[in-house]
């Protein structure tokens, strides 16, 4: 299985908005996202959008979701 590597937090919300289309599911998720790992993908604190360790763990939890990015 290939591993896309994004390179920041609105990187990765970007292609989550496009897989999900649905702006009201495309919050859901990023809410339980927000709640299972404590990373804010939708508004990034200062110096946090390129943090990798934080964009994996946001990813890892997606994945474990069932989405694939």
């Amino acid at each position: 299985m290939a591993v896309t590597t994004m390179s920041s937090l609105s990187d990765l919300a970007g292609r989550l908005e496009q897989q999900v289309g649905n702006p009201a599911s495309y919050r859901a998720v990023l809410t339980r996202v927000l709640l299972r790992t404590g990373v804010n993908v939708r508004e990034p604190k200062p110096g946090q959008n390129e943090d990798q360790a934080l964009v994996a763990k946001a990813a890892a939890a997606l994945t474990e979701m069932g989405y694939r990015l």
